[in-house]
This record gives structure tokens, C-alpha cells and sequence, in this order.
């Protein structure tokens, strides 16, 4: 028994040595959709990876969800419901993760990330067993928030995306307010350092993705402030890195 205890606690300091490794180099990767096959070995390297043309997409866009009068009913909050909001689109919608996730699996997002994405990240089948994963739809801007699953997929379905990336060095430079915010508008009145923080802005379109390593910071800006833009987050989690994402997710609520 004291064997297996033994194990257990290896595995263990295995994982969360593993969870900790993260970069502060703002590197892009990027890979065509002919090289997926290539997706675990990159996941790997903990840097910023754009996946280009993997195909348009063909739910949570305006054209399908115009088509849902059940999902046009779906409440946003102050009294705004999606049918409201694809007839008068707003940059700022507060949607909190139990609402995103709901959304994600009534527009069926949810299905479609766990049969598409889920296997392709990893490099066995076993390890897909050991891990989880959460999709969330969410509508408009959403501020500075940091990534804590192992692997962070953005993708948009309506409407351009510009992420900001800034990866974990740079927190020690974050005014003591940050969550939600945009770091592009941080002054020197938010912190003294502001002149000291780096960071890079992505431009992610329909049809493309991005993966957003753990640990890094990132906000989301729509590119067409008079338009739709809708996007879904797929979260990719093992034990050690799903403890961390509860307690960030209740930050961030």
C-alpha cells in the first residue's frame, strides 16, 4: 500500500513540476491545417500557436443562430437576449462562465470542440483519459483574465478577434486591479511600472484558432465594434491545472 501511496506522489510532483514550466519569450508558432498531426509535439513547447484555415465555421454564426428561435431567446443579461444582440450588436456583454458554458452546449460548440479537438492534442490515446475538457461561447470584449488550463483554445465564429498576449512575467507590473481590464489602457496613475509591461496583440479571424499556453495573460478586443463577434474558449485540463482553473474561474466571476 505504501508503494502505491509512494507512486501516487511522484506522479504527482511529476505533474505539478510540469504545470509550473512556462515561457516568457513572445514567440508565435503556426502550422496549416495539413499539419495537425503536428498539434501535441507544439502543445508542448508552451509558446502562443496559431492554427490557420481549419475550415469555417458552421455553428454559433449569425446565419445558424438567426435560424434557432430557441437559442435567440437565450438571456444574456440586462434584459438582453441573444436574438437582441444580433440585431443591434455591443462590444461589452457580461456573460459569467455558467452562462458561456450553457451557451456552448445548447448552440452545440460544446459537441463539436470534444469530437474535433479533443483527441488531436495528444500524442497518446491513454492520456486523454487523465484529462478534461470544458468549451465555452462568449459574446463581445472580455478583459484581462489569466489562462490556467494547460492548453487554452480561442476561436471565433462571428467576427474578427485581437488578443492581447502577455505572458506571466509580466504580472509582477499589473496594477493591484487588473482582472478584466485591457492592458493597453493601464496609465502610470494604475501602476508606476506600466512602461515595463510587454506584450503582443494577434489577430484571429473565423476559420483560424489560437492556443494560449498555461499561465499566460491574455484579453480579448472584437476587431469590428459594429458587428457580431462571437467566439469559443476550449479549455484542455489535467488534474493538477483543473484545481487551478476553479479557483481562477471564481476570481474571475
Amino acid at each position: 500500500m505504501m508503494e502505491i501511496f509512494l507512486i501516487l506522489a511522484v506522479l504527482g510532483g511529476v505533474l505539478i513540476l510540469f504545470y509550473r514550466q512556462a515561457i516568457d519569450q513572445y514567440n508565435i508558432l503556426q502550422i496549416e491545417s495539413n499539419q495537425i498531426a503536428e498539434l501535441p509535439k507544439l502543445l508542448n513547447e508552451r509558446t502562443p500557436l496559431v492554427l490557420h484555415d481549419i475550415g469555417q465555421p458552421k455553428i454559433m454564426t449569425v446565419e445558424a443562430l438567426q435560424q434557432n428561435a430557441r437559442l435567440q431567446q437565450f438571456p444574456l443579461g440586462n434584459q438582453l437576449t441573444l436574438g437582441s444582440y444580433l440585431k443591434k450588436p455591443q462590444v461589452s456583454v457580461n456573460l459569467n462562465k455558467k452562462a458561456a458554458s450553457l451557451l456552448a452546449k445548447e448552440s452545440g460548440l460544446s459537441v463539436w470542440a470534444e469530437h474535433t479537438w479533443f483527441e488531436k492534442c495528444f500524442s497518446y490515446p491513454f492520456l486523454s483519459f487523465v484529462h478534461s475538457q470544458n468549451t465555452e461561447a462568449y459574446i463581445g470584449e472580455k478583459g484581462l483574465q489569466k489562462a490556467t488550463s494547460i492548453t487554452t483554445f480561442l476561436y471565433p465564429t462571428t467576427g474578427s478577434l485581437e488578443v492581447t498576449l502577455l505572458t506571466e512575467q509580466q504580472a509582477k507590473c499589473f496594477p493591484p486591479v487588473w482582472r478584466k481590464r485591457f492592458p493597453e489602457t493601464f496609465t502610470i496613475q494604475d501602476t508606476p511600472l506600466v512602461g515595463e509591461i510587454k506584450y503582443i496583440t494577434i489577430k484571429v479571424r473565423p476559420g483560424n484558432m489560437l492556443c494560449i499556453p498555461t499561465h499566460w495573460y491574455y484579453s480579448v478586443r472584437c476587431k469590428e465594434k459594429d458587428k457580431a463577434c462571437i467566439w469559443g474558449k476550449i479549455t484542455i485540463d489535467n488534474p493538477i491545472s483543473s484545481v487551478s482553473s476553479i479557483m481562477e474561474g471564481k476570481l474571475d466571476t
